[in-house]
């Protein structure tokens, strides 16, 4: 057997292609994403060929997420990879960033923000900025800004440690810590600066009003009284159905 290249590589698994019994893996590099029809026409016609077995281990979330692409065109995965290689699908290499952002990567941003503009932030204000830019971002991109889920506590959506990182040294004072201006993407920075654009003006209980007047933090708290602890997760899913409606609504 050939050695595999090395990590950082997509995954993608072949079965079955124009020859019985037959199974082999491959893995196409970010780079030569674009050569993958050529490379899969190639395969399908020699695969009666093929008498060495290719095999790595596909982990569990790259299969469902094959087989949900493959769902959305209303075809089998086998089928899926048939039609890319007869040139009735295109593959198309999508640059990604390797650098994740994270909860606290955004909410360094608004602190800074803050800072250049005479903005107070509280702790209690910084979480409802940072579910803003969270929500706002999957209503427009459909896709989150970082990973860290909200809670739907009694006050609106809380980060349980992003919470506690602030409010053991400010409690409810306004956040004073020096920090410099964060390194984020061009696209993302603007965003933030948007957001802050929008909601810096409003004090930490006017937000609370108006979040937990909004579907996401609603439902995620199901019968609850108003005044009751609650941990419960305000799903994604949730934030990004409510909020697109409202971006295309305007």
């Amino acid at each position: 057997m050939r050695p595999l290249p090395a990590a950082g590589y997509i995954y993608a698994l072949f079965d079955n292609l124009g020859c019985k019994g037959d199974r082999f893996y491959v893995i196409i590099p970010h780079c030569l994403l674009q050569l993958f029809k050529s490379a899969l026409r190639t395969a399908m016609t020699e695969a009666t060929s093929i008498t060495t077995e290719y095999q790595i281990t596909v982990s569990s979330p790259v299969w469902q997420r094959v087989e949900q692409i493959a769902g959305e065109f209303n075809l089998s995965v086998s089928e899926l990879l048939e039609q890319i290689g007869e040139g009735q699908l295109k593959v198309v290499a999508v640059p990604t960033n390797s650098e994740k952002i994270s909860d606290r990567d955004i909410a360094n941003a608004l602190i800074w923000l803050a800072a250049q503009t005479d903005v107070a932030i509280n702790v209690y204000k910084l979480q409802k900025l940072v579910y803003y830019a969270q929500a706002w971002y999957l209503g427009v991109y459909g896709t989150p800004l970082f990973d860290a889920d909200f809670q739907a506590w009694i006050h609106g959506p809380v980060i349980p440690d992003l919470l506690e990182k602030y409010q053991c040294q400010f409690s409810w004072e306004p956040i004073t810590e020096k920090i410099e201006q964060p390194k984020l993407p061009q696209k993302i920075g603007q965003f933030i600066e948007e957001v802050a654009e929008a909601y810096f003006e409003y004090d930490d209980e006017t937000l609370e009003r108006m979040i937990c007047s909004e579907m996401p933090w609603l439902e995620a708290r199901g019968d609850l009284p108003r005044d009751e602890s609650c941990h419960a997760i305000i799903s994604q899913e949730s934030m990004k159905k409510y909020y697109s409606g409202r971006v295309f609504s305007k």
